[in-house]
């Protein structure tokens, strides 16, 4: 692997991860892939920084510093350079850890225990020159964004990388990761929030904007905006032209009580127009106009709560139902988006053991005007890639029956 090639870590679903940073940087091979990272050189307008920070499915960025033939030589080179790699006037004691990844070969508990033993020893090299030092550990096999947080790690010292590899091991060191309290205080900490309806995740919401690949100055609408969730993270993305609407009045409310509390906190994000109405989603054409936007990024209704375990002959008729609804929804969407006009969307499945029940809407898709965009060939290959015959993504938790299947369109020029 090359010297300052990326090392993007994947969160817990690497799915999305992969197709959001595969978006992000607009590739179609990326040289190493595996379920916990990809490595990747960056595109010039991108830093593992600005990566980071655009990401809502990595949880850290590193930057490859080398190869090695095993740990032992990797020991020599670290003994020599460990100074090199603590922040530059720091004076604290140093925080440092290690961990494995998967980047060909699956790291084996033995091999994580070599690691510990080794970080010991370049523990004592630091104490014999007078600097105080402590090894940050985790319960779990890497450390975690939290622990990396909680150790001041990035502040005080140093995260070691190694990227196993079936002809010998790569070696990195940790860059940036994931702020999680944002998310946090984008999420519970927002003065609205409906938890009846639903609630998209602050991360989703910002994996599907990127998705999308929205610009800046590309106008982005979200016809079901609910409490403003995808409004809010497109606006943190730097997207200037946002406009939401929703047929309920609280929902319009919550949004805006949302967007004016996030302009409050983050002023970088004052310079975003925001527009939210109350409006039903198959009126989109009377309120906004023929092709009025670039990018329609939504998640609309989900159907009703599912409790217990919903027979067939319940779920037939609802995804009946929801199917003729999704496909007037498509139809409106496709009259205000422009030609070549991406929109991103949320349908939902329903999960019931040993089958799913999906909604049939590949052809209303492309009678509306709509190609579904499907993954690369390089995620479709890749065994732990959950994506469906038709081009889209899964995303659920093992215990939901309601799940979100992902989708992007293309409206056909």
């Amino acid at each position: 692997m090359e010297p300052g090639h990326a090392i993007a870590i994947f969160g817990r679903e690497p799915t999305l991860s992969a197709w959001e940073l595969f978006r992000l940087t607009h590739s179609t091979m990326v040289p190493v892939l595996t379920r916990e990272l990809a490595v990747l050189p960056l595109p010039p307008e991108l830093t593992a920084a600005q990566l980071q920070r655009r990401s809502g499915g990595l949880v850290k960025v590193g930057i490859v510093k080398g190869d090695v033939a095993d740990l032992s030589e990797l020991e020599h080179i670290l003994r020599k350079q460990w100074p090199d790699l603590v922040p530059a006037g720091s004076t604290a004691r140093i925080a440092f850890g290690g961990s494995a990844y998967d980047a060909g070969v699956a790291p084996s508990r033995a091999f994580r225990r070599d690691i510990g033993s080794m970080l010991q020893r370049i523990k004592r090299e630091m104490v014999g020159t007078d600097r105080a030092a402590r090894i940050v550990v985790s319960k779990e096999p890497t450390l975690s964004a939290a622990a990396l947080t909680q150790g001041k790690i990035l502040e005080r010292g140093f995260e070691l990388l190694v990227l196993c590899r079936p002809d010998g091991l790569t070696w990195g060191t940790t860059v940036t990761m994931q702020d999680i309290s944002a998310y946090g205080d984008r999420d519970v900490g927002r003065p609205s929030r409906d938890t009846k309806s639903g609630m998209l995740p602050p991360k989703v919401a910002q994996v599907m904007t990127n998705l999308s690949q929205v610009n800046k100055d590309e106008n982005l609408l979200d016809p079901f905006c609910g409490s403003g969730t995808i409004l809010q993270e497109a606006a943190l993305l730097g997207v200037q032209h946002l406009q939401g609407s929703d047929i309920s009045a609280k929902a319009v409310a919550d949004t805006e009580e949302n967007l004016a509390w996030l302009t409050r906190s983050i002023p970088e994000v004052s310079a975003a127009a925001f527009a939210v109405r109350e409006l039903d989603a198959n009126q989109l054409e009377r309120a906004y106009g023929v092709a009025a936007f670039d990018v329609v990024v939504t998640e609309p209704y989900l159907g009703p709560p599912q409790r217990g375990t919903p027979q067939g002959r319940v779920l037939l008729p609802l995804v009946s139902a929801l199917s003729r609804q999704y496909t007037t929804w498509l139809q409106s969407i496709a009259r205000v988006l422009r030609p070549n006009g991406r929109a991103v969307m949320v349908w939902p499945f329903f999960r019931v053991e040993p089958q799913g029940y999906f909604l049939q809407l590949q052809k209303a898709a492309h009678d509306a005007g709509f190609m579904i965009v499907s993954p690369p060939k390089q995620l479709l290959e890749a065994t732990w890639f959950r994506s469906t015959p038709r081009g889209s993504v899964l995303y659920s938790r093992p215990d939901q029956i309601v799940g979100r299947e992902i989708v992007i369109l293309q409206k056909r020029a």
